[in-house]
Parts: structure tokens; C-alpha cells; sequence
């Protein structure tokens, strides 16, 4: 009895921290954005779009590869930076084409942007 109990905790835990759950494809931390591609094919023509008005381009985004985008570098139509400082970041778009031919279209928080 004792060494089943034993087998049983043993399985609880090595499953609970063997399981690989990814992280969200898209996530803004204080300083920058993170944009992970998870999906087998390459990105190409990539933009993020923060509160619909600032925007980084990327040429191309590998499997599982992370991009990192530092908010102060992202620009607006007329020249003007994302300001971190004075600004909340409430929502991130990100498109892309797929080496497949598909769009790649991700979403993080509130975009008006179509």
C-alpha cells in the first residue's frame, strides 16, 4: 500500500512538472513586446501594432523563435515614439505571412485595427 502511494505522488509530480504548456504568443512586459512564433512554418513581412498606432516591422520569424520588440522603438504615422512612461500599452497586433502562404494574424488585449 505504501509503495503504491509512493508510485502515485511520484507520477503527480513528475507529470504536473514534466507538462509543457507554452506561453502565450504575445507578451508585453514592462519594456518591450514579446512575439513568439509557435507554429512549424517561417514568418515573413512581419508588423506589430501597439494601440493601434505605433508600429515594428520584422523581415522574417523562425519556428519557435522569439522576437523582441523594445516598446521605445516603436513609431507612429508622423514620426511620434511609443512613450512607455506615459503611455499604457492596451493592445498588440501582429501580422504576418507564413512560408505556407497562410496570414498569420495575432491578437493581445483591445485592437480596432483591421
Amino acid at each position: 500500500m505504501i509503495v503504491r502511494t509512493v508510485l502515485v505522488l511520484v507520477a503527480l509530480v513528475c507529470g504536473a512538472s514534466c507538462s509543457h504548456e507554452l506561453p502565450p504568443p504575445i507578451q508585453v512586459r514592462e519594456a518591450d513586446v514579446l512575439v513568439q512564433n509557435q507554429t512549424k512554418a517561417a514568418w515573413s513581412g512581419i508588423e506589430i501594432w501597439v494601440n493601434d498606432h505605433f508600429r515594428g516591422l520584422a523581415p522574417t520569424l523562425e519556428p519557435d523563435q522569439v522576437l523582441n520588440v523594445p516598446l521605445d522603438n516603436l513609431v507612429a504615422a508622423f514620426g511620434q515614439r511609443f512613450d512607455r512612461h506615459r503611455q499604457p500599452v492596451f493592445g498588440v497586433l501582429v501580422t504576418a505571412r507564413a512560408s505556407d502562404g497562410r496570414n498569420v494574424r495575432l491578437i493581445w488585449g483591445k485592437v480596432r485595427r483591421q
